[in-house]
């Protein structure tokens, strides 16, 4: 009797884990459709309000060009915020699949470090780097990549109030070791673990005065196991952090990471 209570028990949990599991890919795919839906005007309306400021509908006075930077600059962090839903989804439903090719990662370091260095500059940050010299060719999904380590420079910036952040890669065992090092506040121990999860802040006080969406880590990380690797990181309290990329130079993608 109680193993046939046990079989209808397995069944039902079973049934219930596949309900589950479709429901889960019908809302990836409808916020994928919707973050793509929402992506059009919004770029529509970011380049509108560009070109009025550029002057191309006539002068504008200052008091009005003050507002349409406003408008641009609001505009700008909320396709961000759509463009990291979309990846999300495009992720967990299957949809984001890797572009492989060659890449170099110097060259993936100075395109990095030439989109982020005024901001490092606002903040009188030292934005450095140090690549191994005679790194072989990568083969991965380089502008995806690109993106990782945007995110990660971007966080350490974001963070960090004196001192600086470098970017160090190198070549082991057939693996690239990317890391990005910084000076900041450093994240506790029981937050390490968290930071990959969708959704979840370093800190919920300072987060809240930097702003940022808690998404950014989460498809960092889904983007580096599509590739095959892990994105770890080390750090203590007032000795600031390090997140570090490990992948394979060649990459084959594992469409099972995007689960």
């Amino acid at each position: 009797m109680l193993a046939i209570q046990n079989a209808h028990l397995f069944t039902e949990i079973d049934a219930k884990s596949r309900q589950l599991e479709i429901a889960s890919q019908h809302k990836s795919q409808f916020l994928a459709n919707m973050s793509h839906e929402l992506r059009t005007p919004l770029n529509a309306m970011i380049g509108y309000t560009e070109m009025m400021a550029d002057g191309l509908y006539g002068d504008v006075p200052e008091k009005a060009r003050g507002v349409l930077e406003r408008v641009q600059s609001n505009g700008r962090h909320l396709l961000g915020l759509i463009n990291d839903v979309l990846d999300l989804s495009k992720i967990e439903s299957g949809q984001l699949v890797l572009a492989v090719e060659a890449y170099s990662v110097a060259d993936m370091v100075a395109t990095v470090i030439l989109a982020t260095e005024s901001l490092a500059r606002t903040k009188g940050l030292a934005l450095t780097s140090k690549v191994a010299q005679g790194l072989p060719v990568g083969n991965g999904d380089a502008r995806r990549l690109t993106q990782v380590l945007l995110n990660l420079v971007g966080n350490a910036i974001k963070f960090t109030d004196k001192g600086g952040v470098e970017i160090r890669a190198a070549e082991k065992n057939e693996r690239f070791k990317i890391s990005v090092v910084d000076s900041g506040p450093g994240i506790a121990p029981a937050d390490q673990g968290k930071i990959f999860e969708e959704f979840q802040q370093v800190d919920n006080t300072s987060t809240r005065k930097k702003g940022g969406t808690g998404l950014g880590l989460s498809i960092s990380k889904k983007i580096v196991e599509l590739h095959g690797g892990g994105i770890t990181v080390e750090s203590e309290l007032g000795t600031g952090s390090t997140f570090t990329i490990s992948i394979p130079v060649n990459a084959q993608p594992v469409k099972e990471a995007a689960q």
